[in-house]
């Protein structure tokens, strides 16, 4: 377990904009680790469900639907790289907007039942997962995730990481 920068870039909905961002990594010699990639349009839309159901709307749902369709336009592309600062200087001198945070990364025995346990313990320590995202191959005897939470270094204390 730990933590680790994470890159979250907003990147065009259009073909061949992954290949672009993966060769522009490819020549700088930047591998990259982990990656979970989610339309923007779907992300922004839970965004104004939850702020509707939380708290008074201050803009008309006209405003809200502008939003939601320029935001079609963009994916969410949130990357883990082994070299996070020349990955993010790449990024954005060639002009894409990039946001890091920190996130706790886990090696977990991949067999049913490990993520519910880790899940769990997150839970008790009284921390909330804003989200996760992960792989394994069927035949690895381990899987990567990787977890964002409120506070990286005070999850890693709570589980004795």
């Amino acid at each position: 377990m730990q933590k680790q920068t994470q890159l979250s870039v907003f990147l065009r909905n259009v073909p061949g904009e992954l290949g672009r961002l993966a060769e522009l990594m490819a020549k700088g010699n930047i591998n990259i680790l982990a990656m979970s990639i989610q339309n923007a349009a779907h992300y922004i839309q839970k965004m104004f469900e939850a702020r509707g159901k939380a708290i008074k709307r201050t803009a008309s749902a006209a405003c809200y639907g502008s939003v939601i369709k320029e935001a079609k336009q963009y994916s969410l592309i949130r990357m883990l790289v082994d070299e996070t600062d020349r990955a993010q200087e790449a990024l954005l001198a060639a002009g894409y907007w990039v946001n890091t945070s920190e996130v706790i990364v886990m090696k977990l025995e991949n067999r049913p039942g490990t993520l519910a346990k880790i899940s769990k313990s997150f839970g008790d320590a009284g921390i909330n997962i804003n989200y996760v995202y992960g792989s394994g191959a069927s035949e690895a005897e381990t899987a990567i995730y990787v977890f964002h939470v409120p506070n990286a270094d005070e999850a890693l204390k709570a589980l004795g990481g």
